[in-house]
């Protein structure tokens, strides 16, 4: 990309913290899956981090970037958690562009703050929530999932739970 190809996207960007939604923001179509939030953000984080211009741009720019990082950085949090992604898209029916604060700074639970990985962190609470439902199988599979993204104590402790279950041996044998 040119220099004015990219000047100018951060502009159109900039302009748009106000009037673009999430995903016009990251440049995807509602419904689109995990992989293209990822990919989309990733992309672009890197074309607009901050700190590329920190030596070479002017302040202004410099403003710019932060603030449009920010927002992609929220739009790419918001659309990846599948609960906010639920409340956003509810949201954005009702004509709203982001979530209310309140929503988007939701707590995690203390084990969940251990875990950096978005998707491992999502990976922990459907593990959670299939083993609650007696689902052994499926809640291994999450937590080999998240385990093959980050290595993190809670996950491993969701694994031990998981082991320590009567019915495990049952579900899924051999790979325990």
């Amino acid at each position: 990309m040119r220099p004015e190809e990219f000047m100018s996207e951060l502009a159109r960007l900039y302009r748009g913290l106000d009037e673009l939604n999430y995903y016009e923001f990251l440049g995807l179509r509602p419904g689109c899956d995990y992989v293209a939030i990822r990919e989309a953000f990733h992309t672009r984080a890197q074309r607009f981090h901050p700190d590329r211009f920190a030596l070479i741009a002017g302040e202004i720019t410099r403003d710019q970037a932060y603030a449009v990082y920010k927002r992609m950085t929220e739009a790419y949090n918001s659309l990846l958690d599948p609960s906010l992604r639920s409340e956003y898209d509810a949201a954005r029916v009702r004509g709203q562009r982001r979530l209310p604060e309140a929503v988007r700074a939701k707590r995690l639970a203390p084990d969940e703050r251990q875990i950096s990985n978005t998707l491992a962190r999502i990976y922990l609470r459907a593990a959670r929530a299939k083993l609650t439902r007696g689902d052994v199988r499926g809640a291994w599979i999450d937590v080999q999932l998240g385990l093959g993204l980050e290595n993190a104590p809670p996950l491993m402790a969701m694994l031990e739970e998981i082991r320590a279950n009567p019915r495990a041996r049952d579900e899924i044998g051999r790979e325990l």
